[in-house]
Parts: structure tokens; sequence; C-alpha cells
């Protein structure tokens, strides 16, 4: 028999309250809050220095390696580069893709 919606949020809020869970909380918030900062600040300064709305919207693209890391962290998790291991290998091979 299933849990009424009462027992299922006590539940949620009982799991919420594991130090663990809300460690691993908090440093999800604390890694995206910088980029959004940053962003919104970006943008608000650039649309008051005039610069065009089309350049402010390329700007934004900057974000969505970020948002779209569920799809593509699995796959750094899974594969290690045969060189340096498996973080070392991926860090080194993305900044060379990011130079070039």
């Amino acid at each position: 028999m299933g849990l009424i919606p009462s027992e299922k949020f006590l539940l949620t809020l009982k799991s919420l309250a594991n130090r663990r869970v809300a460690t691993i909380g908090f440093l999800g918030f604390a890694s995206g809050l910088p980029l959004a900062l940053a962003g919104g600040t970006l943008q608000a300064w650039m649309a008051v220095e005039g610069v065009d709305l089309k350049v402010i919207g390329i700007f934004s693209l900057v974000g969505l390696p970020y948002a779209l890391k569920f799809l593509w962290a699995p796959l750094l998790d899974r594969y290690a580069l045969p060189f340096l291991g498996g973080r070392r290998g991926w860090i080194f091979f993305i900044q060379i893709a990011l130079m070039g």
C-alpha cells in the first residue's frame, strides 16, 4: 500500500536531515551559485552599457556546458583516458580543447 502524501513529505524531510545529504545539497548549490551570479551581473552590466541584445544572448551561452553537465558528466566518470589517469587525463584533454 502506498504512503499518503504527508507521510511521503515527512520521509523526505527525514532523509534531508541526514548530514551527508545536506552536505551534498549545499555543495551542489555552491557550485552553481558563482556562475549564476557572474552571468546575471555580466548581462546587467552589458545592458546598461548599451550592448546589442544579440551579443548579450550569445554571452549567455557560456553557461550552456554547465547546464548540460548531466549529459556529459557520466562519460567522464565511466571512461578514463589512457594517460594521466581518470580525472587528470580529462582535465588535460579539456584544457587542450579549450585552447584549440
